[in-house]
């Protein structure tokens, strides 16, 4: 009879830990004092591979973020400044397709997981078809409400690691 009590116990803490869909929810403002950017280029590129994309500037700009949530699906624009893509986040695992409209011929696949509390998105970059950037993002939520941002950017030409720290606006 402990049994059961002490498994409802354990139930309940875990329920209270996991991270809901809804939690992403609102319009999230990037701490620009707070972005953690390293790039480094591939040792060996492959040839008439494009040059490393320089770092962003130290004033680099980003805008309000929205995330929209239906049921389990996450809508989000913004972040980057200028950027208009809208990019489809499905926990279920299954892949979606975002086309880039300020990248013509640019499509995002991606598929993302509940893991630990936080959402993890592997996803590709394509351009006409071929494979130009891949990475993951992985969103959580600290226990002062803020929304932490990780990402891993590969390339044939360098790896970029990014940690952004996003406010709630409203």
């Amino acid at each position: 009879m402990r049994v059961f009590p002490a498994i409802a116990c354990l139930l309940c803490a875990l329920a209270l830990h996991a991270q809901k869909a809804s939690d992403f929810s609102g319009t999230w403002r990037v701490d620009p004092t707070k972005v953690i950017a390293k790039v480094v280029a591939t040792k060996n590129p492959p040839e008439g591979a494009p040059a490393i994309p320089p770092p962003p500037p130290a004033d680099h700009e980003y805008s309000l973020e929205q995330i929209r949530v239906s049921g389990q699906i996450l809508r989000i624009s913004g972040g980057e400044a200028g950027t208009t893509a809208v990019y489809t986040i499905d926990p279920s695992g299954k892949e979606v397709s975002d086309s880039i409209p300020d990248a013509p011929g640019s499509v995002r696949v991606a598929s993302t997981r509940w893991s630990d509390g936080k959402l993890i998105t592997e996803w590709k970059l394509t351009r006409n078809g071929e494979l130009v950037m891949h990475g993951t993002d992985t969103r959580s939520i600290n226990s002062e409400g803020q929304q932490i941002v990780e990402r891993v950017i590969e390339s044939p030409v360098h790896k970029a690691e990014v940690k952004l720290v996003l406010e709630k606006v409203r």
